[in-house]
């Protein structure tokens, strides 16, 4: 182990103005002087790709990379295992320190989805599992672990969280995301950052998060890097309004995305950059590019004339830092540049923020990780504990016509999933390989015996070609009399040997959100038996669920859940746990049938000739109407619950709801009570629906009530008009319960007044 103390000690001596006393930002300053052009534009690169299966240093890509990309680094596969990798990462670290001239440390950046992006760490479930808890006081327990865990092995920069709203659900990185809401969206986002940057004994940011892919999740057709609609008002009130909330933890960075909006590259995209981010938004933080998205304005969009060009372009818009996999990298051309004042200037202030960072994270105080802390601190008991509530708690029953809970006799399980680990492909899981977690089959058997589990896989994940198991599915679920079928969409890390099974995850979009594979025909072939079966659906993803699959006695989503997913489903089925969990992306109806968000606008559902129907419908062909049966927050538990109809009052600027939430059934469970709400007019743009505006989780034992109070102050009841937030006098609708279906709220009107 060392102290990097003595490195600070060395720059002392050079600046006169670093000493420790001094802000990050003074610090920075003083350094800023000392460095040359090639040291100040190295630091606006990566070497994101440290190490090789091994572990051992990658020294080609090293070396190849090292002269003008070595702002920070990153650990690179994620099937090595930390407390191998630790060792070489930190002899890295500390030649660094010794050797570069000015003993600038590097600061290591990881993605952080599920937890640590190398092996050896815990798996906790993936953000959109995570949102379905509807549990903010947990999830932030949930970051506290996950900060221990990253600063443990020497992270200090995380790019997370991700802030992208799913409204397009064939896209495939929705399970990185916290969902379709923009509220829920930025009320996890903010819990985030607040909670990584959180400062330790000394003020120093503990992680320093990056909020991202500013803006993405809604790119046409669900295509990965596709381009984004753009106007103003459909920014402020849907996509930027996570960011929004998000900054007032004041992150560290911001990634842009990959997207084009309003036909603008978003690595060149200076109105969004500039005007918005900057300007509007107020963010004074390190802006960065996304992987390889400087280079794809030359090689994929076409808006640069070279590598060269695009790297000028993306540093005018306001990019500071690349983020590079691979060569080529574009910032190294910035070398050429020397006697260009302007550029000189902006990479004075993007180093500037860089090394801000670097100083504010305590990297020039603190000491390296040692593998003795790193081990005492991944996966210790207090971690595991959380990573199994967050599985229980995130795992959303969608159906049940009183089937569970249940503990059968004998048991088959059917599908390809039932000895995986899907838990993302951000996730550092082997999904095949049982040294990461239990699967489904093993943690059936250890609750219900090894005999009384039969395990049939009978299908393929993708493959069309084999339906011969089919015949051995049926014939295992007519002797056990009882099934659970495990289907969906795998979404695996790269690494995987099962990598090109996949069919969700980054580069991984739905044309069509209906089982993948022959999956559907072995469903189908168990229901036509009518032996008791419940379906468990798996992925990343909504799904169709068709009449004839919504002939499953109970259905469960497990959605990317992290290492505990499997022994948690097993609790639920045999009633030790009573599910909780909600939806944070509404079922469509057809894969057809989309967009299928619930905070739609009024003229969204003007829908065709009553006449000819008889009734409304927004789709003709076949008949539809625009909600989803299962929409965002629906969930059903094993116990029922009343939610009264809610009470408000306007006064000093705020709206006080209350509401009582009862359990009415005969065992204890979880409720979400959710508000939403809407201005009875709007003025000068069409405002949704409704819309969620608080939400809290309940814990009730049987019989018991509870009284629930929120307090909503007036500004956010507006909206923005033209980039402007306004909020309006007047008439106001506010809806209580226990989702976003109309059926399942109870409503109350007020005046707000200003």
């Amino acid at each position: 182990m060392v102290k990097l103390q003595y490195a600070f000690a060395a720059l002392a001596g050079l600046v006169g103005l670093a000493e420790s006393k001094d802000s990050p930002r003074q610090r920075a300053k003083a350094l800023l002087k000392k460095m040359t052009w090639e040291e100040k534009v190295a630091q606006m690169g990566s070497i994101r790709r440290l190490l090789k299966l091994g572990p051992e240093v990658d020294e080609e890509n090293y070396e190849s990379r090292y002269e003008l990309q070595h702002g920070t680094i990153g650990f690179g596969p994620m099937f090595n295992w930390i407390l191998d990798a630790l060792p070489i990462v930190n002899d890295v670290r500390e030649k660094e320190i010794k050797d570069s001239r000015l003993h600038i440390p590097f600061i290591t950046v990881t993605d952080s989805v599920n937890g640590l992006f190398i092996s050896g760490g815990t798996v906790f479930p993936s953000n959109l599992a995570m949102s379905s808890t509807f549990n903010l006081p947990l999830f932030k327990s949930v970051a506290e672990a996950i900060r221990e865990e990253q600063l443990s092995i020497g992270v200090t920069w995380v790019l997370s969280p991700p802030l992208d709203i799913s409204w397009e659900p064939r896209y495939g990185r929705i399970g990185e995301l916290f969902g379709e809401d923009s509220y829920l969206t930025g009320e996890f986002g903010h819990t985030y950052v607040q909670t990584m940057q959180d400062k330790d004994k000394n003020g120093n940011i503990k992680v320093a998060c990056t909020i991202k892919h500013f803006v993405y999740g809604e790119s046409r057709g669900g295509v990965n890097a596709a381009s984004q609609y753009g106007g103003i008002n459909h920014l402020f009130n849907d996509q930027l309004r996570p960011y929004i909330r998000a900054l007032e933890a004041d992150p560290a960075a911001v990634m842009v995305s990959y997207a084009s909006v309003d036909l603008v590259p978003m690595s060149m995209n200076e109105y969004m950059i500039q005007e918005i981010l900057r300007g509007k938004l107020g963010f004074d933080g390190v802006v960065m590019s996304d992987a390889g998205s400087i280079s794809n304005m030359y090689t994929q969009s076409r808006v640069a004339t070279s590598y060269a060009d695009a790297g000028l372009q993306a540093l005018k818009a306001g990019l500071q830092m690349e983020l590079s996999p691979g060569n080529p990298a574009v910032f190294p051309n910035l070398i050429d540049n020397v006697k260009d004042k302007t550029v000189a200037k902006l990479i004075d202030e993007a180093v500037l923020n860089l090394l801000t960072i670097k100083f504010a994270t305590g990297l020039f105080d603190n000491e390296l990780p040692d593998v003795e802390t790193s081990n005492k601190t991944l996966r210790q008991p207090a971690h595991l504990k959380l990573a199994r509530e967050a599985d229980r708690e995130g795992i959303v029953l969608l159906k049940n016509d009183g089937i569970l809970p249940k503990t059968p006799k004998q048991v088959a399980l059917l599908g390809p999933f039932g000895e995986l680990l899907n838990a993302g492909s951000y996730a550092a899981i082997n999904v095949s390989n049982p040294k990461w977690g239990d699967s489904l089959h093993t943690s059936l058997k250890s609750a219900l015996g090894e005999k009384n589990v039969k395990f049939v896989p009978a299908v393929d994940l993708i493959d069309t070609a084999d339906d011969s198991g089919i015949a051995d599915a049926v014939s295992a679920a007519k002797d056990a009399g009882f099934a659970a079928l495990m289907l969906g969409s795998l979404s695996a890390p790269i690494e995987d040997p099962l990598f090109k099974k996949r069919t969700d995850g980054e580069f991984f979009a739905h044309a069509d959100l209906g089982l993948p594979g022959l999956q559907q025909q072995l469903l189908d072939a168990v229901l036509d038996t009518g032996v008791p079966t419940v379906l468990i659906l798996t992925g990343g993803q909504p799904f169709v669920l068709n009449n004839s699959t919504l002939r499953s006695n109970a259905i469960l989503h497990s959605l990317l859940g992290g290492e505990f997913t499997s022994s948690a489903l097993v609790e639920i089925i045999t009633g030790e746990v009573n599910p909780s969990g909600k939806l944070t992306i509404s079922m469509p109806q057809l894969s057809s049938a989309i967009p299928a968000f619930y905070d739609y606008l009024p003229s969204d559902d003007t829908g065709g000739s009553e006449a000819r129907l008889g009734f409304h419908s927004a789709y003709q062909w076949p008949v539809l109407t625009k909600d989803s049966p299962m929409p965002f927050g629906f969930g059903l538990s094993y116990t029922t619950f009343d939610i009264s109809t809610p009470t408000a009052e306007y006064k000093n600027g705020n709206v006080n709801i209350r509401v009582t939430v009862k359990n009415t059934g005969d065992v204890a469970g979880k409720e979400v009570v959710q508000v939403y709400h809407r201005p009875n007019t709007s003025v000068g743009i069409e405002f949704p629906l409704r819309r969620l505006v608080r939400f809290e989780k309940v814990d009730l034992a049987a019989g018991e009530s509870k009284e629930v109070k929120f307090q909503i102050p007036n500004k956010e009841l507006g909206y923005y008009a033209n980039a402007k937030l306004k909020v309006q006098e007047g008439l106001y609708n506010f809806w209580a319960g226990s989702s976003s279906r109309v059926e399942d709220l109870k409503g109350v009107n007020v005046t707000v007044t200003l």
